[in-house]
């Protein structure tokens, strides 16, 4: 979009290609000032970004000098008085230990539609970069989903030995609209950025430390879905390798008891938003498999417990006095998964009753904090399916069903854990596959680490449950 300008304004005088390469590179000049002086207006003080982000600047001013001026999504809000006395939205923010750095800015929902086709991003640190649109949802809920690629410059295609790069899935905003308020998440090179809507119509830009996620499920939790996966013979027998090629949709029924309802400023906006960004990891490497809601939220009020196990037992069990009627709305639904959202634990963001379950145990628990940003939503799901983790040594019935590692390039894959090998590993929205790369380096092996393989062959079988 051009603006219109006086005769005697300098942009008369250059292309606009040149005009917006300067606008770009003043960003970065305005950046590297910020990375040198304290952001005292912070909840949090910044730690100073790793020369990778420098690089990443350069390459995004770079682009910048030929892409058109876009309508800023948001903009700093300036009001530094909610900091002093946050109110209730912004508190619970400013808690959650991987919200590095908050700033508060205004948000433009009307700019989430399907005729606009880029956004400009301020974000923290003086970083400016142009998304433009990919794809445009309508959910079942009325919400509408703007999806876009940053305009980074990284690898696409097919490379010398016919692997997908999928390093365009590190640069991606999804957004959620729901009236006049926003619910995004922003990625830069594997970086992560919220878009929270807070208090007084004000939204939190929020720049996370991923290394400060919990692990999805701690060692005892993991022991306890390995001790409930389907003996080797049995699975032997039930699965069969799938060469269909149609999308298996799988319908995933969300429930909320009453520590996650107060935890989640709007439960359905977060929904969409965690099926959003399980479809796209879920897409990323062709597992055939769709997740699609089941009907509308629903609430249960009955006695809650952080302990994920104890949960998980309440809520498989329909004659124990606690969930007894959750397995009858799901049937109600047509539900093959139920996803329950608990009261946070301290020490995991989920589990799941199993390894490969079983119908009727097709169920998993999450913590409210943990349900966008770290695909706790689809790993959790991914465990139902039959997924294990990297560093799970059970080689039956699928010797290749594993996450994925890749220390050359400090990634993991979405079933790959930040309490194996490589803690400090960021998390890709990509299942393990030898036939796709990040950075040029393959997420996964075909003997070990598969899972997408995995997801073709039982999606079709959990997609059936009900």
């Amino acid at each position: 979009m051009h603006r219109t300008t006086k005769k005697s304004d300098a942009t008369d005088f250059f292309p606009a290609e040149i005009v917006y390469l300067r606008w770009a590179v003043s960003a970065l000049g305005e950046w590297i000032r910020a990375w040198q002086t304290p952001q005292h207006a912070n909840i949090k003080e910044k730690k100073p970004m790793k020369i990778a982000r420098l690089a990443f600047c350069l390459n995004a001013a770079l682009a910048a000098g030929t892409a058109f001026a876009a309508d800023d999504l948001f903009t700093p809000s300036g009001n530094r008085e909610q900091f002093i006395a946050p109110g209730e939205m912004l508190a619970k923010v400013a808690q959650d230990p991987s919200n590095e750095r908050i700033e508060l800015v205004r948000a433009n929902a009307n700019l989430i539609s399907a005729k606009t086709r880029d956004l400009r991003l301020s974000l923290p640190g003086g970083l400016s970069i142009n998304a433009l649109q990919s794809r445009f949802e309508t959910m079942a809920s009325g919400n509408e989903v703007w999806i876009g690629e940053l305009d980074a410059g990284v690898a696409k295609g097919l490379d010398t030995q016919g692997r997908q790069a999928l390093d365009a899935n590190e640069n991606t905003i999804i957004a959620v609209r729901s009236g006049d308020t926003i619910l995004a998440n922003i990625r830069v090179n594997g970086a992560l950025y919220r878009l929270v809507p807070v208090d007084k119509g004000q939204h939190a830009l929020i720049e996370v430390d991923q290394s400060k996620f919990l692990p999805d499920e701690d060692a005892a939790a993991y022991a306890e879905m390995v001790r409930h996966a389907p003996p080797p013979r049995a699975m032997d027998r039930n699965w069969v390798e799938s060469n269909a090629k149609a999308i298996s949709t799988i319908r995933v029924m969300v429930a909320f008891g009453p520590a996650a309802a107060s935890a989640i400023g709007n439960d359905q906006q977060t929904v969409d938003l965690a099926f959003t960004e399980s479809n796209n990891a879920l897409a990323a490497t062709n597992t055939d498999i769709r997740f699609q809601q089941a009907g509308s939220i629903q609430y249960y009020t009955q006695s809650e417990t952080n302990n994920y196990t104890t949960m998980l037992s309440r809520l498989t069990n329909g004659s124990d006095g606690f969930y007894d009627a959750i397995a009858g709305q799901r049937n109600t639904n047509t539900a093959d998964i139920v996803a329950y959202v608990a009261p946070a634990s301290s020490t995991l963001c989920g589990q799941a009753a199993g390894i490969a379950t079983s119908n009727a145990s097709a169920y998993y628990v999450m913590s409210p904090s943990c349900m966008t940003g770290n695909y706790t939503f689809v790993h959790e799901a991914g465990h139902v399916i039959g997924t294990r983790h990297d560093n799970d040594p059970t080689t039956t019935p699928y010797a290749y069903g594993h996450g994925y590692v890749i220390t050359s390039v400090s990634r993991r894959t979405v079933m790959a854990v930040n309490n194996g090998p490589c803690p400090s590993c960021t998390r890709i929205g990509a299942f393990s596959s030898p036939n796709y790369t990040i950075s040029g380096v393959a997420i996964g092996t075909a003997n070990f680490n598969d899972n997408t393989r995995v997801l073709r062959t039982r999606g079709p079988t959990v997609a059936a449950f009900r």
